[in-house]
């Protein structure tokens, strides 16, 4: 997009009737490549961002499944275990 050769004069040009002194297309130059900095910089912060939050999405979704599975392993270790014998001679008593 931008262009990297040598660098030429710039004749007068022609913008809506109006002829253009080299100091202006400097400028409009100028500008343009601030531009393409500003853009890249912003392409480049939003692929920063995109990688953070895949990070921060897979550390979070681990956390979850390890969160998951110690409810479970709790549900398991609370459960009864199907042996009710004793219970049920101390409630007849």
């Amino acid at each position: 997009m931008h262009y990297d050769g040598p660098g030429l004069s710039h004749p007068p040009t022609m913008l809506s009737g109006f002829l253009m002194s080299d100091q202006v297309v400097d400028r409009i130059a100028r500008a343009l490549e601030r531009i393409e900095r500003a853009a890249t910089a912003g392409a480049e912060a939003r692929v920063r961002l995109e990688r953070r939050n895949h990070m921060l999405r897979t550390r979070i979704e681990s956390a979850i499944a390890d969160l998951d599975a110690m409810i479970a392993d709790e549900a398991v270790t609370a459960a009864p275990d199907g042996d009710d014998t004793e219970l049920d001679e101390e409630a007849q008593g």
